[in-house]
């Protein structure tokens, strides 16, 4: 378990480039009907979620490029995955450390874990890596759901030498 292929939980056909919503409970109503209709969700899921980001909101507040990361209980979950979306204009989401507070969110991960400790060690490796604003300006810049893939490929299941450009050969 240890040396989980973490690369299992990204789909192409789950990230999202350039897409624009209204709001947060929009972007997150989207991500979790292509989830639920890839076969990782539950009946539940998506009120689930949106009832966690009342209670408990998920925006990180990173700089210029702020991430959202909302997700729900396991009992939701058919496989464990994940749902990116890239957004050409940020949404506003509450700030996971001061929940009165918006800001715009630029790039939401909606994560679906099926196993609790899955959670908490992929949670990790993907929150180590928004510390890197270069990753992030990549992914925030990213053109291609592919793009997306490479560099989430990267930071989730790091080789010996660790690079974020999809541009390096």
């Amino acid at each position: 378990m240890e040396n989980m292929n973490f690369t299992l939980f990204l789909n192409e056909d789950l990230i999202f480039v350039g897409k624009s919503f209204n709001n947060a409970e929009e972007s997150i109503t989207f991500l979790s009907n292509k989830l639920f209709e890839k076969g990782y969700t539950k009946e539940g899921f998506l009120e689930a979620v949106l009832k966690r980001e009342q209670k408990f909101p998920t925006g990180l507040y990173l700089g210029n490029i702020n991430v959202a990361i909302p997700h729900t209980d396991t009992k939701f979950a058919n496989k464990s995955g994940l749902a990116i979306a890239v957004l050409q204009n940020p949404v506003k989401f509450r700030r996971m450390d001061n929940p009165t507070e918006e800001i715009p969110v630029h790039i939401i991960f909606l994560l679906v874990i099926v196993e609790p400790d899955e959670y908490v060690r992929f949670l990790s490796k993907l929150t180590s890596a928004f510390g890197d604003q270069k990753f992030l300006a990549q992914v925030f810049s990213s053109e291609k759901p592919q793009f997306v893939y490479t560099l989430m490929s990267q930071i989730i299941n790091p080789v010996k030498e660790r690079k974020f450009s999809i541009y390096e050969d």
